[in-house]
């Protein structure tokens, strides 16, 4: 059974003579940081063209802003964690910022142990997944190619999962595809490199027939159960903290959709194989293009889904306060992908700011009058 979707919406027109409440680009809003020292929760980091890397970190003093750190000066700005020193350290060697790139390098860091065992555990998953799901994902896309290009082969209708890992079950697939790879003027073993190529990409996605699912497409279904969960739990809260679930809610099932909206335009591809295998070299692209958006869609939710997972075994008032932490710093999509749903992201940005200016829980509650000192030399975003 493949994987339902949404679509996206048509591009907003930019209104002139109005302060931006949204970040205009994914460059501009930054990629999220794993940190683990509290003040440092919702940082990301961005490359501005043509400049040096910053530090973004929101919701200090209570305001609105964003405070814009260089990146070289952060330890010296910020007491950071052992673990987020060497992650600090890491990042700086990165040439290329991506929600894909930082985890690679933020697992990489985790497997050292110096930010404790349940996030070194986490991180040994995770590569281990990583290193195993491209394979799966190739037996798959063959299968899958087999019964689109070559469904009257002999012995392709009886090839299952277990079979076609087979020595035997590799020979029928080469064998079933070498008909389609010369009807297009190319050999057989050039078809199965490309659905190799095909399987490294999306292997952050997993399988079109849902049967593997990478790192982002578990994010993906994580984000929508904590919307789902949100949406009931709220109905017992008050008005404060209901507004802020409801928000959540409304924030994360905006930002699956747009996800949703690049899932489907991979299994569009999936679905029919023949041109993309044909054109391959334009099929990279598009993969590669819809993968890397898709991250950025969902980039910084799983700090959220984290904190909400910890606080379900709690009673309601831990739930609230967690509630009423993260709220504050929900992911914010820019301007560039919220389409037709500007009035939503504006909405919750507007509300974040109030709840910012009245919160009991700020995230910069433990820092000292020196780091604080240290923090207003440097300049703010809206």
């Amino acid at each position: 059974m493949g994987r339902p979707a949404n679509g996206e919406t048509a591009p907003k027109t930019k209104r002139r003579g109005e302060t931006p409440l949204l970040p205009a680009t994914f460059l501009k809003r930054g990629t999220y940081l794993p940190f683990t020292t509290s003040v440092l929760s919702y940082a990301r980091l961005r490359r501005p063209t043509g400049g040096s890397l910053e530090i973004l970190i929101p919701g200090l003093a209570g305001g609105a802003e964003t405070y814009v750190i260089p990146y070289k000066v952060l330890p010296e700005v910020i007491n950071l964690t052992v673990h987020d020193r060497a992650l600090h350290e890491e990042l700086a060697h990165l040439r290329e910022i991506s929600p894909s790139r930082i985890r690679q390098t933020a697992n990489r860091v985790a497997m050292t142990g110096l930010g404790g065992p349940a996030l070194a555990k986490r991180a040994k998953q995770e590569r281990l997944a990583d290193e195993e799901q491209p394979a799966m994902i190739l037996l798959s896309l063959l299968r899958m190619a087999i019964g689109q290009l070559a469904p009257n082969h002999p012995g392709a209708k009886d090839l299952t999962e277990r079979t076609i890992a087979t020595p035997e079950g590799m020979k029928l697939a080469r064998d079933a595809l070498g008909g389609y790879a010369q009807s297009i003027g190319e050999r057989g073993d050039k078809i199965y490199a490309r659905l190799e190529s095909w399987a490294n990409r999306i292997a952050p996605v997993g399988s079109p027939d849902g049967n593997v699912a990478g790192y982002l497409m578990t994010l993906l279904v994580a984000l929508e159960g904590l919307a789902a969960e949100l949406g009931k739990w709220l109905i017992q809260e008050p008005p404060e903290t209901a507004e802020m679930a409801q928000r959540t809610v409304t924030a994360a099932r905006g930002a699956a959709e747009l996800a949703r909206a690049h899932l489907k335009a991979l299994d569009q591809m999936a679905n029919n194989m023949a041109e993309p295998l044909r054109d391959f070299e334009n099929t990279e692209k598009k993969l590669k293009h819809h993968v890397e958006r898709m991250a950025l869609m969902i980039d910084g939710w799983q700090r959220v889904i984290d904190m909400w997972n910890a606080a379900r075994a709690g009673d309601r008032f831990l739930q609230r306060d967690t509630l009423e932490i993260f709220a504050q710093h929900l992911p914010i999509m820019p301007e560039e992908a919220v389409g037709g749903q500007v009035e939503m992201w504006e909405t919750l940005r507007q509300s974040q700011t109030r709840w910012g200016r009245t919160s009991q829980h700020r995230i910069d509650s433990d820092l000292d009058q020196d780091t604080k000192d240290k923090l207003s030399q440097f300049r703010k975003e809206p």
